[in-house]
């Protein structure tokens, strides 16, 4: 039943992000949604404190205010680094599974040393205008740019806290000291029944610093710090922000550039170019507005926004700005170091150079995207080029090699078209022609583009009905590379520079099983960063190994169960 309650309640929220799009809504409106949603973000980072030329890694969970579940309503993250004059430093787009993601940011040496925050919302919350947004202090360590952070007096030399753990779940290790390159077995064991367990969780292991400032929030105390539910919340009425129920939201609007012209019902086509590629068509509302929704993430940042109807020159289109919140009401401490700890950051910057000058032999690695079926499901035929004679333009394959496909030429303009099953009922419309998911609308500029670069050309035959038009059939050409690019080009076609989702990863560990990585040296300060470890048994084993750096090392487990429960636990391994 509470399934039953929940696929309801998603229903009336994805109705309820239309009626966003087509007005602005009232307090007692937005306040009825937000009991229905009621969403707060956790961000667990791999540490509070960072010296430039390391990696800020972390973890972000979408969470239900009321029960602490993992949120399945927006399918959209945004993380931000604020700096102390409350500028930007990095933006970054999640795309959320089951409300959580994961992300990283490679801290450059430009930045200052200081306080930052650590900023987590979702395109809701923007509608609150009561700062409803996670934030959390991150320090940054600029080694070259220490010494006005530096006091003599009054600073005290900071020691490791000892956080509390979860009773209901222990880590622990084969032994507690190790050597260098030496494999650890870290073993998770529930207290708890085994369901209870199940959830999503990040593990890190990292060197012990003598300069943490603070203990790092974890998720019992973000639990217990939450504001209360029912604490009354302001809403900005100006202008609704669309939350990001179905997926990713690209919008915007078109301008009529004469005042006879109408903007609505105007046809516009998105394509996100690539081998899984996005292609969608929608139609403009009566204010000339129109909404893309992606419920995948496409990465690519080579976004094509055009006008398709025949009067398209008669407008111009323009692309919605992303929101941020409100950051006026940022307080920022100023950071002070105490002079014992500069040659602790020295030999800490020293090795975090030698591990940046071995990038390339400790990359991470690209999660491979499963290849999505095409909107169109299968072709009617399929002719991969490199199976028949290749010929040097397209004219010729055509005529030589595509049966089901003709094209025409009116005033020295092409046209491309496929026969109907039919030849007595041909529907007399244009056929959708695309490249690599990049609808062509000039089809001259195709029969410019070399044969050779073509890998395949795919045919559907008989009348699609794709988005808000209706096509006499769809030829699909695929190149080698998927690097085609349109040479269309004027104010209905734009290709605007849009915030992609980050890809997922999976994060380098060494395996020092093999003689591999002998020679490369190994200045690792975080041994192991996990983000995605999905406990579905009382007990599992984790390995990792140690590297060339000695002392003392906390292991850490935290995130959410499936059933709410906050989890956290901790434990230390001396390297030496």
């Amino acid at each position: 039943m509470d399934r039953l309650k929940r696929i309801l309640i998603i229903a009336i929220l994805l109705n309820q992000q239309v009626i966003f799009s087509q007005k602005n809504n009232t307090i007692s409106e937005l306040i009825v949604i937000d009991k229905k949603i009621n969403e707060s973000i956790f961000i667990n980072p791999n540490t509070n404190v960072f010296l430039t030329g390391e990696t800020l890694l972390y973890k972000l969970f979408c969470l239900d205010n009321n029960t602490n579940y993992v949120s399945n309503y927006s399918k959209i993250a945004y993380v931000e680094l604020i700096d102390s004059n409350k500028k930007k430093i990095f933006t970054q787009k999640l795309f959320l599974e089951k409300g959580i993601g994961y992300g990283d940011f490679f801290i450059p040496s430009t930045l200052e040393t200081g306080n930052y925050k650590l900023i987590g919302y979702t395109n809701w919350m923007l509608n609150k205008s009561n700062s409803d947004y996670f934030n959390i202090d991150i320090s940054i360590i600029n080694p070259y740019q220490i010494s006005n952070n530096i006091e003599e007096k009054n600073v005290t030399k900071i020691q490791k806290q000892t956080e509390k753990t979860t009773n209901n779940i222990n880590i622990s290790t084969n032994k507690t000291t190790y050597s260098n390159r030496e494999i650890v077995n870290l073993e998770i064991q529930s207290n708890i029944i085994e369901e209870s367990l199940k959830g999503s969780y990040s593990v890190s292991v990292r060197k012990i610093d003598s300069f943490s400032l603070k203990k790092k929030l974890n998720p019992i105390d973000f639990i217990k710090s939450k504001k209360n539910p029912t604490t009354d919340i302001s809403f900005n009425t100006e202008k609704s922000i669309i939350p990001e129920f179905r997926g990713e939201i690209i919008s915007g609007k078109i301008i009529s550039k004469l005042s006879s012209n109408v903007v609505e019902n105007k046809n516009i086509s998105l394509s996100i170019p690539g081998q899984n590629y996005a292609f969608q068509i929608t139609k403009t509302n009566k204010n000339g507005e129109f909404i893309f929704n992606l419920d995948n993430a496409y990465t690519n940042p080579n976004i094509v926004i055009q006008i398709i109807d025949s009067d398209k020159e008669n407008y111009k289109i323009e692309i919605n700005n992303t929101k941020s919140p409100d950051y006026s009401s940022l307080t920022f401490n100023e950071l002070k170091l105490n002079p014992e700890l500069k040659k602790v950051i020295e030999e800490k910057s020293i090795a975090s150079q030698i591990e940046n000058a071995y990038y390339n032999n400790k990359k991470d690695s690209l999660i491979s995207t499963k290849s999505k079926r095409k909107f169109y499901n299968f072709p009617s035929k399929e002719y991969i080029l490199d199976d028949y004679t290749r010929f040097p333009t397209l004219k010729e394959t055509v005529i030589e090699i595509v049966e089901e496909m003709y094209y025409k030429t009116i005033d020295n303009n092409y046209t491309l078209h496929v026969y109907d099953y039919n030849a007595n009922r041909g529907l007399q419309i244009p056929t959708l022609v695309i490249v690599n998911g990049l609808i062509i609308q000039d089809i001259n500029e195709l029969f410019q583009h070399k044969a050779d670069n073509i890998y395949k050309i795919d045919i559907v035959r008989g009348g699609y009905y794709f988005g808000t038009k209706l096509y006499n059939g769809i030829i699909e050409i695929t190149t080698k590379k998927h690097d085609y690019e349109t040479m269309l080009n004027g104010d209905f076609i734009i290709k605007p520079n849009i915030l992609r989702p980050l890809e997922k990863k999976e994060y380098y560990k060494p395996n020092y099983t093999s003689d591999l990585n002998s020679r490369i040296p190994d200045y690792r300060y975080q041994l192991l960063w996990q983000p995605e470890v999905k406990l579905e048994k009382k007990e599992q084993t984790i390995s990792f190994f140690t590297s060339d750096i000695i002392g003392d090392f906390e292991i850490t487990i935290e995130g959410f169960s499936d059933t709410g429960i906050p989890v956290y636990a901790s434990t230390i391994i001396k390297v030496k």
